[in-house]
């Protein structure tokens, strides 16, 4: 059974008599976490530490009964239920690449053969809700609902593959989700994995590694996808350990894990943003003003004090300065591609149509030198799109996020040296060369953009690991270091810094700083900490709306 709670937050007034006290003793008090990453980040190892932070009521204020799933059993119980060979490692055996291609193979046929992009992530609703009956030592019927005792309870799972997986969880246990992203560089993960599975080769580890982030096929694993749903990012690219078997103090996943539990059990610790955090809800809000028909797009600049002084989206630029939809005053004519009409023709993507005009000329280029059939053609014209055609960008109409925020700054007469640049998705080439040229030190991003060549074509001035990391803005201001003969030492080359965004991520942003308690007695003002008037954000309620509609009846009849 769930503990009880070590510290006890007070409620305002009496409880058991009003609606607001229904809705708080209905708390289910269940939370769900789930994590994320890329195979070679260590989402098993975060699994762990949050569950030793979540029992321990010294690390987080309380304590938790935990359970863990792990998607690799639940594979294995479909795959024996289904009569496919299930997979089991001799005890004291090591994992090796074939036993864990093997799991890939099993629950891609798990989400096909159900027909269910969503099918591991259902297997993890039933096993939580067969772990709270077993916790409540009550015995169900199929399709029998457990209902939550109100104790303190926390289930991990580990972990997430494909978005579908996501929502399905989402919506099933709503703001009590929580999803972690493990954001580890890519080299690093190879050489992990290299590491772990010593008999691979070099082009399996990153087929395994391509394979997991994005497989073709509608049923594969999309861990790209899916990962830049999440709700909290933490860095494990650092190892735990030095070279010299001593902790490192670049591994700070413990403090952080610990900081996301404070934030969601809201007890007597009063946890705000960072500036990175709130730069990062900027640029998500500024992302949601574009109406490009391809993707939303924002950024945020930071000065060096952690001021956003300016915030930009992918969106058409409009004469005068700035994009089309920035002003409180309408555009007499809006000239954004998803509303521009002319001569009856529907609205339209350029680049889009720019790319097809180009497959179009080169079919007519090949079938002057070869006559195609016109299934041959429509197979060429596929493949083309499919190719670097399909990947061309610069036809587009709009401002990207970057430039446009970059730009902002400039009409503003605000200086972009030095500054920090917030975004939600990988800067492509074109921003990159804007991002360098105007001084710009660092940029961190979510989601990641595979059309980009920002670092192919600026590795001269781009970095993405932050080992070593000379600032820009701090180079040019600095003095040659001077070697013992008086010589002046050659200085590291500074780059700017592009790295994945850690922390509170935007969708949780908003339930996680929002002070919804008195924070102090209204009487001498020294601190008191109340819990939400009408209960926590991250609540699940025991009863479904129409039960709690009945409920609430009850004394009104």
């Amino acid at each position: 059974m769930g503990h009880a709670p070590e510290k006890v937050v007070k409620l305002r007034g009496p409880v058991g008599k009003s609606a607001r006290d229904t809705l708080i003793l209905n708390a289910a008090n269940e939370l769900v976490f789930a994590v994320v990453g890329h195979v070679g980040s260590g989402t098993t190892e975060i699994a762990n530490k949050l569950m030793s932070l979540l029992k321990d009521p010294g690390a987080i204020g309380q304590s938790y009964d935990v359970s863990y799933i792990k998607a690799t059993d639940l594979i294995s119980a479909w795959a024996a239920k289904a009569g496919k060979v299930v997979l089991t490692r001799p005890q004291g055996v090591s994992k090796t690449m074939a036993y864990v291609t093997g799991f890939q193979d099993l629950g891609d046929a798990m989400r096909k053969d159900s027909n269910d992009p969503a099918a591991v992530a259902k297997a993890f609703a039933v096993e939580i809700r067969s772990e709270r009956a077993q916790k409540l030592n009550v015995t169900v019927a199929p399709g029998e609902a457990v209902k939550p005792d109100g104790n303190f309870r926390a289930y991990v799972l580990d972990s997430i593959r494909h978005p579908a997986e996501v929502q399905l969880l989402r919506h099933i246990y709503q703001d009590a989700f929580v999803l972690i992203g493990v954001v580890c560089e890519s080299d690093t993960r190879n050489e992990r994995l290299r590491n772990k599975y010593p008999e691979a080769g070099k082009e399996q580890v990153e087929a395994f590694m391509q394979r997991d982030e994005k497989a073709p096929e509608p049923h594969g694993q999309k861990v790209s996808d899916a990962f830049h749903l999440a709700d909290f990012f933490i860095d494990n690219t650092p190892s735990r350990k030095n070279a010299d078997g001593g902790a490192n103090r670049a591994w700070e996943i413990a403090d952080k894990l610990s900081r996301l539990v404070k934030i969601i059990r809201q007890g007597d610790d009063v946890i705000r943003p960072e500036a990175g955090e709130t730069a990062m809800w900027h640029a998500y809000g500024a992302a949601m003003r574009s109406a490009c028909m391809s993707r939303q797009v924002g950024a945020a600049l930071l000065d060096r004090h952690g001021n956003v002084i300016a915030t930009g989206t992918n969106e058409v630029p409009r004469a005068g300065g700035g994009v089309y939809g920035d002003g409180f005053t309408p555009d007499p004519v809006d000239h954004r591609c998803i509303y521009r009409v002319a001569d009856g023709e529907m609205a339209f993507c350029s680049n889009t149509r720019e790319q097809n005009e180009i497959v179009a000329t080169l079919l007519k280029s090949i079938s002057e030198i070869k006559d195609l059939s016109d299934a041959e053609s429509e197979k060429l014209s596929q493949l083309l799109r499919k190719g670097r055609i399909g990947e061309l960008i610069e036809f587009s109409r709009a401002v990207h996020a970057e430039m446009d925020a970059i730009l902002s700054a400039a009409r503003e007469g605000r200086t972009t040296v030095g500054t920090r640049l917030f975004v939600t998705t990988f800067p492509c080439h074109y921003c990159a060369r804007h991002i360098v040229s105007a001084g710009i030190d660092e940029v961190q991003y979510i989601e990641p953009y595979p059309k980009s060549r920002a670092l192919k074509l600026h590795n001269d001035s781009v970095q993405i690991v932050a080992e070593n990391w000379v600032l820009p803005s701090h180079e040019r201001n600095a003095a040659p270091p001077v070697l013992d003969s008086g010589r002046k030492a050659a200085p590291q080359a500074p780059k700017v810094l592009f790295r994945p965004f850690s922390g509170v991520a935007p969708r949780l942003y908003r339930r996680a700083f929002l002070k919804e308690g008195d924070l102090k007695n209204s009487q001498t003002g020294t601190k008191q900490v109340s819990a939400a008037e009408w209960g926590s954000p991250y609540h699940l309620r025991k009863l479904g709306y129409a039960e709690l509609e009945a409920e609430l009846s009850k004394e009104a009849e």
